[in-house]
């Protein structure tokens, strides 16, 4: 009898375990999309010296990519207060220059100012702090979860500053709305407003989201303790002394940091020259001591790598001897918008460039990728999938046709994406691009530290490397048609427009 007990206890422990784990799943086809839609950002948060958009994360298209989107434009003289975040995060820089900076919990402060006496007095303390980077257009910039991160505007252009937060990165042990945890200041919560109400969808919060930063519910006597200052110091701490409006505040007589000087446009371009040799030695040595491979599938591995490990990596360390980086030097910026040496290039269709933790080793922790493309009027994207990898598409300048279709063979989207517009791309999902402007690019950020395409027609598609025969009983062709469906198009990846329509080529 108590044997009957005991296994009666366990099967209703257990049913009750299995049930409570089916009910946190999300429902069947609820990330089957039926339709995609072009996402413009739905709300503004305007600061003192700039302002930042954000698109809603519960909109069905950026849940399902575990995604955030948001973008920080910041004017001439402009600070973006010191803040970090419950995610990795990727920081496309679309317009304008400045410095910016990280800070790596127990690195130490390298960037040290002379030291100075006062007159009839000792020495000042010197100010030491974290290393400063200068940024610029078409940079990425990589920051880790948890990070505190800053920026700062010291050019006459506005910046504007495209984000993509990883919300379903293993890092984040918090919920899918992403959270900012600013360091200083009184500013409103970009994203808490989407927070989901009980039995709602997600709708924005009546008000706002007004507070402080992580410091403000601190007494006041935990922070003189903990900071050995006064009473005054404190309320400046805790923002009560701050009326400059949001999370950009001007900096009016310029912002004095200790920083490496801006290289002249020679130096700077010398300097990138050398680090695309570096990027190439390096990948030549990782070629080296890969097997052999025909040419041709080399080029096709250069241009979208190997899969190494699924989405949402968790800082890979099996591949890694110690010596080749640390955390207090890590690379943080890497460009990809000005690049001279794209992996797919073609002078009358237009230049594709991607960038993977193999170039951009910071990526392997942040489980993130990034490609640039520039497509010329006319020319075409061929249709494609992602393989491994959700792709978050943000139009930088122009328009282009997009069609995405689904494994129904139904088309989820097919229509114009114009500048400043988003279009998640699922995994899978195969989608053809035909740019209508002379200057359309775009960004896209993948969920997959090393993303991987398989095109669906040209030089390198999955149809050519079908045997003869089996394409033409698949497609129910003639040998002959089958031949033309195989070899007609002899481009890789981005197809010039008809000769009709061809650009002069310099």
């Amino acid at each position: 009898m108590a044997n009957k007990l005991l296994a009666l206890s366990l099967f209703l422990l257990f049913s009750g375990c299995f049930a409570s784990t089916f009910r946190q799943q999300p429902q069947q086809n609820e990330c089957q999309f039926q339709r995609l839609n072009a996402l413009e950002p739905d709300n503004s948060v305007k600061s003192e010296a700039g302002t930042i958009e954000t698109w809603n994360p519960n909109n069905d298209q950026l849940r399902c990519a575990g995604v955030a989107l948001s973008r920080c434009t910041i004017q001439r003289n402009g600070l973006r207060r010191p803040f970090y975040t419950n995610a990795p995060q990727e920081i496309y820089i679309q317009q304008g220059r400045g410095i910016f900076g990280l800070i790596f919990p127990g690195c130490r402060e390298t960037y040290e100012e002379p030291q100075e006496q006062e007159q009839g007095q000792g020495p000042r303390p010197q100010d030491r702090h974290q290393k400063v980077e200068h940024f610029r257009e078409g940079d990425i910039i990589a920051v880790p979860t948890g990070v505190p991160f800053w920026m700062y505007n010291n050019e006459q252009t506005p910046v504007i500053a495209i984000t993509l937060i990883d919300t379903t990165n293993l890092d984040n042990q918090l919920d899918q709305i992403p959270r900012r945890f600013y360091l200083s200041g009184n500013q409103e919560q970009e994203f808490l407003q989407y927070q989901q109400k009980e039995g709602g969808q997600g709708q924005q919060q009546e008000g706002g989201n007004e507070g402080g930063n992580v410091l403000s519910g601190f007494n006041d006597e935990f922070l003189e303790e903990a900071f050995s200052v006064d009473r005054e110091i404190v309320r400046n701490i805790k923002g009560k002394n701050d009326d400059r409006e949001g999370s950009i505040v001007e900096v009016k007589e310029g912002l004095k940091v200790i920083s490496p000087p801006t290289l002249r446009p020679r130096q700077g371009r010398e300097e990138e020259e050398e680090e695309e040799e570096e990027e190439e030695e390096r990948r030549g040595d990782r070629r080296r001591h890969r097997p052999h491979h025909h040419e041709e599938e080399e080029e096709e591995e250069e241009w979208s790598h190997q899969v190494r490990r699924v989405r949402r990596p968790h800082h890979h360390r099996e591949d890694r001897n110690g010596l080749e980086e640390t955390l207090c030097t890590l690379k943080l910026r890497h460009n990809i918008g000005q690049s001279t040496s794209p992996d797919a290039y073609n002078p009358q269709a237009g230049r594709l460039k991607t960038l993977t933790s193999l170039d951009f080793p910071i990526l392997r922790w942040l489980g993130l990728a990034a490609e640039h493309g520039s497509i010329y009027k006319n020319a075409m994207f061929v249709p494609y999938y992602n393989v491994n990898a959700n792709s978050i598409l943000y139009v930088l300048n122009g328009s282009a046709w997009f069609q995405v279709v689904d494994c129904s063979g139904n088309a989820v989207f097919n229509g114009e994406l114009n500048e400043g517009q988003v279009l998640t791309i699922p995994q899978n999902y195969a989608v053809a691009i035909k740019s209508l402007d002379d200057n359309f690019s775009y960004v896209a950020f993948k969920t997959n530290d090393i993303p991987q395409i398989a095109a669906l027609a040209g030089l390198t598609s999955s149809i050519r490397a079908l045997p003869l025969d089996v394409v033409a009983h698949a497609f129910n062709l003639d040998r002959d048609q089958a031949r033309q469906l195989k070899n007609n198009n002899p481009y890789k990846f981005l197809v010039p427009p008809p000769q009709s329509q061809l650009r002069a080529v310099a």
